[in-house]
């Protein structure tokens, strides 16, 4: 067999991941003819793939001795050096393959190479070198654009191809993740980007988009570590200093994020998503003047940013002024391109309206922002049925005894619908000295879309394994949550969508408490019908829709009550507010706590709060939310109709 025919046999072994094969006919040809340049410069790869870098050096060194004009093999010898911490020695080749045969590649590696050695300047001079001389920079730049107009599809289509003819462009395999990342695939995002790592490992916007990925995988010591290495990596460049703070804010660290903030907005003033994101830090923080001067700033910059207004309406504490209203109306004038926006100014101005008890032009403006939120985002509730319906069938016996259960901390899950006083109920816990305070963690509802996605769902509980498997989550909640903590022996979970998974959370995790927040069906379902969430509670966006899903709910709680009779307390807002300290006592006895006055005063805490109730809750309790779906009583029959309906 020629030497061709062997390495051609070697390539396709590898192909098939069948790597010590490849190797062994690799070097049968290199014993025969040790000079053989592409099987060596092959193995220095395999190599360099392995980590073991200084065989890789050997074999890619001998490469370019046999083969002086081999370009390739030089390139890798430079990229091998770098990885071997051999930054000099890589610095001296890249640059002389830079001068004699630029390149896209060339330029980025030798990039990486000087912000190794921290000569930024000329680091950022060669990754720019780079991007010019890109093949593809032209398609790039169009995939970008698509990406700023949310046409995913388009965007997708043209980094794959990009892809295609250069599998591993940097830009195109972070423009790609982009896209996976706005379709929620995470995963497929952390695995682009990391492949991208292995490519370009200082290069900024990497690090940056593994940082959104993963937050938004609420793994945010990781974030943490690649927002601060983008920022390290590019201290100039505003959009780190972002991402740092936006991760900050996820991480609760409301102070620090407005630091980051404030630093993007010092390199790149004009801004106005960074102004949104410097007011929500200040509302967690509780200065709300701070918060609307922010979003007031954001709305003068772009005044097409629904947002904006919406986020000060979303305050609950303000009153816009008449001047504001005929902003906004005015912009509703125009076209928009943003349907987000549109949605956004007509629940500010529902909001505006209604503090002005002009109800009928309140519910008018509602009722259109919630249309547009449904188009945006509509909800698959046959779907929601279904997987509630499988859930209630798994876990339809009591789960392992909570006696004895030794974890530590102890969970406190306050669950059930949004708007239904549960923000309440955390600032009450969490005035208690032995409660931390969180916020709505994502955990649970990872878990479960883990364990539903293998073979056998739910039933590997109750398997053999099942123990072990049910041990291995509840070590995985404390380690993914342990960032929110400071030691105290309970903290709580405000996750309101964690109520289907309550079987699975108690079987996890016996010694977990779980305090369902309930309000009057109408008043609760309507104050979600008013809210303009930012994600993941699509159900609201119609009266119909809001109704069939709290009757899922209370169907969903039926269920655990029976199963676990006596597991859940309900704690009613209307019954706060008329028997505050009562219910007070009756929750923390159901927690296992001793009573605190500090729960009574619960308005005097001083704790970041991040949800829509974060003014409110730092207030003494007032009645105006109980019946005050009445004011709209004679446009929500369809609430009414779907909340009085029995399947």
């Amino acid at each position: 067999m020629s030497v061709k025919d062997q390495f051609a046999s070697a390539e396709s072994a590898l192909k098939k991941g069948r790597v010590k094969a490849a190797v062994d006919i690799l070097k049968s040809i290199v014993k025969n003819q040790p000079d053989e340049p592409n099987s060596l410069r092959l193995l220095g790869l395999i190599a360099m793939g392995q980590k073991d870098y200084k065989a890789s050096i050997e074999f890619l060194e001998q490469a370019c001795r046999s083969a002086p004009n081999f370009v390739h093999a030089q390139l890798d010898y430079g990229r091998a050096l770098f990885f071997s911490g051999s930054f000099e020695e890589a610095s001296k080749i890249l640059s002389r393959i830079c001068d004699q045969e630029p390149s896209t590649e060339s330029f980025q590696m030798l990039g990486n190479v000087q912000a190794g050695l921290g000569r930024r300047e000329d680091a950022v001079s060669s990754f720019k070198k780079s991007i010019e001389l890109d093949p593809f920079r032209g398609q790039i730049s169009s995939g970008v654009k698509a990406l700023g107009d949310k046409d995913s599809v388009r965007a997708e289509k043209i980094f794959r191809e990009v892809l295609k003819h250069s599998s591993d462009h940097i830009h195109a395999l972070i423009g790609l993740a982009s896209v996976a990342l706005d379709a929620g695939a995470v995963k497929d995002a952390k695995k682009l980007l990391n492949h991208a790592l292995k490519i370009s490992p200082n290069t900024e916007s990497i690090w940056r988009g593994l940082a959104r990925a993963y937050s938004e995988s609420a793994q945010y010591v990781e974030a943490r570590e690649a927002a601060e290495r983008a920022v390290e990596l590019a201290p100039e460049v505003a959009d780190g200093w972002t991402m740092l703070g936006t991760v900050l804010a996820g991480a609760l660290e409301p102070e620090k994020a407005r630091d980051a903030f404030a630093k993007a907005l010092q390199l790149k003033p004009m801004q106005p998503r960074v102004l949104l994101s410097m007011g929500h830090v200040e509302k967690t923080i509780g200065d709300s003047r701070a918060s609307e001067r922010a979003y007031d700033e954001a709305f003068k910059i772009d005044p097409s940013l629904g947002e904006a207004m919406w986020s000060k309406a979303d305050l609950k504490t303000y009153r816009f002024r008449p001047d504001e209203i005929e902003a906004m109306n005015h912009q509703l004038g125009k076209d928009i391109l943003n349907a987000s926006d549109v949605a956004a100014f007509h629940f500010a101005l529902g909001k505006a309206h209604e503090d002005e008890q002009a109800y009928e032009l309140s519910f008018s403006h509602y009722q259109s922002g919630n249309r547009i939120k449904a188009e945006i985002e509509p909800f698959p509730m046959e779907e929601f049925k279904s997987r509630n319906k499988q859930i209630r069938m798994a876990f339809s016996s009591p789960p392992r005894s909570v006696e004895g259960a030794s974890e530590s901390p102890t969970p406190i899950f306050i669950l059930g619908m949004p708007r239904a006083g549960s923000t309440l109920l955390e600032q009450i816990l969490a005035s208690h000295s032995l409660v931390e305070g969180t916020m709505e963690l994502p955990q649970i509802l990872n878990f479960t879309r883990d364990i539903e996605s293998k073979k056998g769902g739910y039933k590997l509980l109750f398997g053999e394994e099942g123990p072990e498997i049910a041990d291995s989550f509840a070590k995985r909640y404390l380690e993914e949550t342990e960032t929110f903590r400071s030691g105290k022996p309970y903290f709580i979970d405000k996750m309101p969508n964690n109520f289907p998974h309550i079987g699975f959370i108690a079987h996890v995790m016996p010694n977990a408490v779980f305090v369902d927040a309930r309000r009057n069906p109408m008043d609760c379902c309507f104050s979600a019908f008013k809210q303009n969430f930012a994600r993941g509670q699509s159900f609201s966006y119609g009266l119909e829709v809001v109704g069939d899903y709290y009757q899922e709910y209370r169907a969903m709680m039926n269920h655990w009550h029976s199963v676990m009779p006596g597991r859940v307390i309900e704690v009613n807002y209307e019954s706060i507010v008329n028997n505050l300290e009562d219910e007070v006592r009756r929750l923390l006895d159901h927690c296992g706590l001793v009573f605190e006055r500090g729960c009574v005063d619960f308005h005097k805490t001083k704790r970041s709060v991040r949800t829509a109730s974060a003014q409110q809750v730092r207030q003494p309790l007032y009645t105006s939310g109980v019946e005050h779906w009445r004011n709209y009583e004679t446009w929500l029959e369809p609430l009414k109709d779907a909340l009085a309906h029995k399947d």
